[in-house]
């Protein structure tokens, strides 16, 4: 928004659009530049920091992030050594930080270079979006690729991409043309989006995906001001719409409420809420009663404590849902491991009345930390068990034809064995494929 409300209406003839980008921003930044980054703005805006957070304090904690972060794949554990990781909370500060950082510096390159009326000019030109940036040069191509050349000069490791036209541009997801000496803005797409919005039938709080239809077509009439161009963009937007099961009223309706907003309107940020407002957070489970209304009829009761009342206002708690793991969350986790990799191994109970490992049953039971299967594919014991071990997976081998059948058990091993010989012996009482 703070993007759009920069474009110029008009601009002079000899206008030249350019967007700059770093090429791979989060990966290519050196620690001791971050570092010095934050150092140099945590010492000149102290005042916005609680004075109990020293500065060596930040730096040293930073460090630890930086030069701390590991991760474990197939059985071998890297450390990132240069950059910062893409996906943690502190990235996308800490790169702002080091591109604002380095923006002083190209602003002293320019004065030197040129004076300080070039300066001035890039100073109210420039804009940036972490490490997009974009400006309408109105100067000489020649002095484009000084100031290009300025940029790749700021530190080794950053390098800047360039990229002009005297037609339109894209820059983040807005297209801009030139229409003779005017600036015509649209909603620009990756030619790889296969516009895969969240689908109306996924399980997400109906609220969520409701609001869904009037967030889009708001932000198409934020962006598309001509109103055939609009219109155009909006129907393409019912269609991606209707093919992830929006229905068709629900996208009507979310149209015609983002057009009756001005320009002025779906141009500005909408404000803050009150950060005293309390949070009930829990996962969301349509199958399951919404617990947030239980809470809130017994909200009277702590209430009843004038101590209570004035800690948590009554009308301030909000319903809050957080996703429910998916298969990211399950199968990537954080690993800690004190000790070194151990064998694990499969025993006998030892219990003589074990229908698994007592004497006149010894060959039920198969010992060891392995077991090597049919197709010479070896499976390897990851924790000691033995006959009574519960919530197990099981392989029983076929002495003749050495087929297996795999079968899982909450139960004891020995009372799942139980309940296999009982079926054999009385086939009409199974019901488990095994015989």
């Amino acid at each position: 928004m703070d993007f759009l409300k920069f474009i110029p209406t008009t601009v002079p003839n000899n206008i030249i659009l350019a967007t700059f980008d770093v090429t791979s921003l989060y990966t290519n930044i050196p620690h001791d530049l971050g570092l010095s980054a934050i150092r140099h703005w945590v010492e000149k805006e102290r005042y916005m920091i609680a004075g109990r957070f020293w500065t060596d304090f930040i730096i040293k904690a930073l460090t630890i992030i930086l030069e701390e972060n590991t991760f474990n794949f197939d059985g071998d554990t890297y450390r990132q050594i240069k950059g910062t990781a893409m996906g943690t909370k502190v990235a996308p500060s800490y790169a702002n930080l080091v591109m604002a950082y380095l923006e002083e510096k190209m602003y002293d390159e320019v004065g030197n270079r040129f004076d300080q009326m070039f300066k001035e000019y890039i100073v109210q030109k420039w804009k940036r979006y972490l490490d997009d940036c974009f400006i309408f040069w109105t100067k000489s191509q020649n002095d484009l690729e000084d100031f290009h050349s300025i940029l790749n000069s700021l530190h080794p490791s950053i390098k800047f991409t360039i990229e002009t036209s005297k037609h339109e541009l894209p820059f983040l997801d807005i297209l801009i043309k030139l229409s003779n000496n005017k600036i015509v803005t649209d909603i620009y797409y990756k030619k790889t989006d296969t516009h895969q919005y969240l689908n109306f039938q996924s399980c997400h709080p109906s609220h969520t995906k409701r609001n869904i239809p009037y967030c889009m077509a708001r932000r198409v009439c934020a962006i598309v001001i001509e109103q055939e161009l609009r219109e155009v963009r909006l129907r393409e937007l019912t269609v991606f719409l209707r093919r992830q099961n929006y229905p068709p009223g629900l996208i009507t309706d979310g149209i015609k409420k983002a057009k009756q907003l001005s320009i002025a309107e779906l141009r500005t940020p909408r404000p803050k809420t009150n950060s005293d407002i309390i949070p009930f957070v829990h996962t969301h489970n349509p199958g399951i009663t919404n617990v947030f209304s239980a809470v809130k009829t017994s909200i009277p009761i702590p209430m009843r404590s004038q101590r209570i009342k004035r800690i948590i206002p009554e009308n301030k708690i909000i319903d809050s849902r957080r996703q429910p793991l998916n298969l990211k969350k399950i199968l990537s986790r954080a690993k800690f491991q004190s000790e070194s990799r151990r064998d694990y191994k499969v025993e006998k109970c030892g219990d003589t009345r074990c229908g698994i490992c007592s004497r006149d049953n010894y060959n039920y039971l198969e010992t060891g930390n392995s077991k090597t299967f049919k197709n010479g594919q070896i499976f390897r014991v990851n924790a000691d068990m033995n006959c009574k071990s519960t919530n197990v997976i099981y392989c029983i081998t076929c002495p003749s034809c050495h087929e297996n059948y795999i079968g899982q058990t909450g139960n004891s091993l020995c009372e799942r064995v139980r309940v296999h010989k009982q079926q054999i012996r009385h086939p009409n009482l199974g019901q488990i494929p095994l015989r």
